[in-house]
């Protein structure tokens, strides 16, 4: 039987999908009210804090052709207490994007929002699966990326033999975004997937990338 935890944590996972298909892809502002928070704070470059920076991505969103998608875009779901991970492939403006979106969730509204947003050529990317019969010691990843100094870890989250990392790390004194989503089996790392941007110094609000 499903604990408390697992159903809110399915729950949240369900709130974010929906979220994407009715505000995002169907682009209707009129549930923004509904689905975040007043205080929503933002740590996208490109958006604003609060529903209006919603609002005026989707009247920017509006001004562009419908999508043709007839597929989800997204990839992965990944939940752990009030964070949700999003991973999704999209077509925008031309160009074959990865995009990683964070989410914490507060009182059932989506409460902050980091993000990732990486260039790819590969227009067929498969949907991670999450095996939940194995349950990933997040404390035994983070120790191994302890060890890099160059990358310092913001948050650690993981569902199943999945994890995310919210890292920052810097290369020739540039500053990069990145999250790693890693498989784990036996202790070990067997699958990773990096998704990175660059850490520009002007940003549309003072929340920084983090």
């Amino acid at each position: 039987m499903p604990t408390i935890f697992d159903m809110e944590t399915q729950s949240n996972k369900a709130l974010v999908a929906q979220f994407y298909k009715e505000i995002l892809r169907e682009r209707n502002e009129a549930l923004i009210d509904v689905y975040v928070r007043e205080d929503y704070i933002q740590h996208s470059p490109s958006g604003k804090d609060g529903r209006e920076g919603l609002r005026e991505m989707i009247a920017f969103l509006k001004t562009l052709p419908p999508s043709t998608e007839t597929t989800s875009p997204i990839k992965l779901l990944l939940a752990d207490c009030d964070l949700v991970a999003a991973l999704l492939q999209i077509s925008f403006m031309g160009k074959q994007m990865l995009v990683l979106d964070l989410f914490r969730l507060q009182g059932g509204q989506l409460a902050e929002h980091w993000d990732a947003v990486q260039d790819t050529v590969d227009s067929n990317f498969d949907e991670i699966a999450i095996d939940y019969d194995i349950v990933v010691d997040k404390k035994m990843v983070s120790l191994r990326y302890d060890l890099l100094s160059e990358i310092k870890i913001h948050r650690i989250m993981g569902e199943g033999d999945i994890i995310l990392i919210q890292a920052e790390i810097v290369e020739e004194d540039n500053r990069f975004a990145r999250y790693d989503i890693l498989r784990v089996a036996n202790g070990e790392i067997v699958q990773l997937l990096n998704i990175r941007q660059s850490v520009p110094e002007v940003m549309m609000h003072d929340n920084g990338m983090f």
